[in-house]
């Protein structure tokens, strides 16, 4: 088990700067070649996305190729296998990685399969293999290792049916990784670098696993798989606090549902998959509303006003279901200007709905982070469009009953902290 405490920031930048960007970085640190620069991934999930937000279970190789459009795994490939589990201490993200070189995948994926609690976070279902990415890389060092730069191109992202590979999509942009230890963070050589990105227009990204669940629930919407929220203005929620321990409540509660054990509620007949996705924002202090967040990173460029924050009053007196107005409007110029806090967010959601009804509600699991902070927090949410009030009063029973089961069921404490307080409260 290897551990390390280090900085990591991701950016993007036009493929078309890459070039450029690259022989500024010669000029600054040395670059370390390999004979295969061609990086191979495999990520290894299940259907219910059980694998916890902070894991990672991938196989890796290097070649002299990438992926094609389609292509299929032998099982006698040899790959190196990495479980790599990330944990917020004192402010801190600590990374833990157990690697084993050069495993047949045949050996990779029983494994897999046999993994059944990762820490002390059950797997219900089996893991097997899920998607994978290809890219070449560039990887640029500090003559005392402190500093690392790693530059990725022609990034590419596929899905599996059993061993058989398709490409799912392909970036238009580099991927710029710094990788700083401690005490190096404010180092001339870093402000260097990040004064080259700035100047560039680089900004900052998700990263390539978050970036294919992205992928995968813009494809389930298109095809009519995945829920596409309405035209709405008003948001009706219920918050729940979670630890990171306790992730594995997310499949129980599908499980409940399942066996019909949360009163006048069933999954979504439509949409009755877990997706997954990842997002960073910018979050934006403004005097005319609660706050501004926008997206840089994805093919997003409007920004989520959200305002007239309130507790509202549920039948079971939880004393955390919230409404608010929420709109959405083009990206203005001058947003990119204010002071931000950017904050990221990985999120597994489903839909349920009423017995009888036609209304659908989103349960949601978020991992949400800044810098070393996390929190972690179960939703139940809906959106209307000017609402009449008895719909209003509807939607709020009906999020605060799902929210009450859940309280009750799993031990668990209401709460109203929004991920904008939450973002807000912590140091710079």
């Amino acid at each position: 088990m290897k551990s390390q405490v280090r900085a990591e920031i991701r950016y993007y930048i036009d493929a078309r700067k890459a070039e450029r960007f690259k022989l500024k970085l010669f000029e600054l640190m040395s670059l370390n070649s390999f004979p295969n620069p061609v990086n191979q991934t495999l990520y290894f999930n299940n259907e219910e996305h059980e694998v916890p937000f902070t894991y990672s279970i991938r196989g890796r190789r290097y070649e002299q190729k990438p992926f094609k459009e389609r292509f299929k795994l032998k099982l006698s490939d040899k790959w190196i296998f990495e479980v790599k589990n990330t944990r917020s201490e004192h402010g801190r993200f600590i990374r833990h990685k157990r690697r084993n070189e050069m495993l047949p995948l045949r050996e990779i994926l029983s494994r897999v399969k046999r993994m059944s609690r990762l820490a002390r976070i059950r797997i219900p279902h089996k893991l097997g293999l899920y998607a994978a990415a290809s890219y070449s890389r560039n990887h640029f060092l500090e003559s005392d290792r402190r500093v690392r730069v790693t530059m990725d191109e022609d990034v590419r992202y596929f899905t599996f049916e059993g061993l058989a590979g398709t490409m799912l999509g392909a970036s238009n942009r580099a991927i710029v990784e710094l990788k700083i230890s401690p005490g190096r963070t404010g180092s001339p050589l870093v402000r260097k670098i990040h004064g080259l990105l700035r100047k560039e227009n680089a900004e900052q990204g998700i990263s390539k696993k978050a970036t294919i669940f992205n992928l995968i629930e813009d494809r389930s919407r298109k095809s009519g798989e995945a829920y596409k929220e309405p035209s709405h203005n008003t948001e009706i929620k219920a918050k729940v606090a979670l630890d990171a321990e306790d992730q594995d409540i997310f499949p129980r509660i599908r499980s409940d549902l399942s066996e019909g054990r949360i009163e006048g509620f069933r999954l979504s007949n439509s949409y009755p998959n877990v997706m997954e996705t990842g997002k960073l924002y910018h979050y934006v202090q403004v005097p005319t509303h609660e706050y501004v967040r926008f997206e840089t990173s994805g093919q997003s460029r409007s920004a989520t006003i959200k305002e007239n924050f309130q507790v509202v009053q549920d039948p079971y007196r939880l004393g955390n279901v919230i409404k608010r107005r929420e709109i959405e409007q083009p990206l203005q110029a001058d947003m990119l200007k204010m002071p931000y806090k950017i904050l990221t967010r990985r999120r597994k959601y489903f839909m349920v709905e009423r017995n009888g009804g036609n209304r659908e509600y989103a349960v949601m699991m978020d991992r949400s982070t800044h810098r070393g902070h996390e929190l972690y927090q179960l939703e139940v949410e809906d959106v209307l469009n000017s609402p009449s009030p008895r719909t209003e009063t509807r939607s709020i029973n009906d999020v605060a009953s799902m929210a009450n089961y859940l309280i009750e069921e799993y031990s668990l404490e209401p709460t109203t902290l929004t991920k904008n307080q939450w973002l807000m409260s912590l140091p710079n």
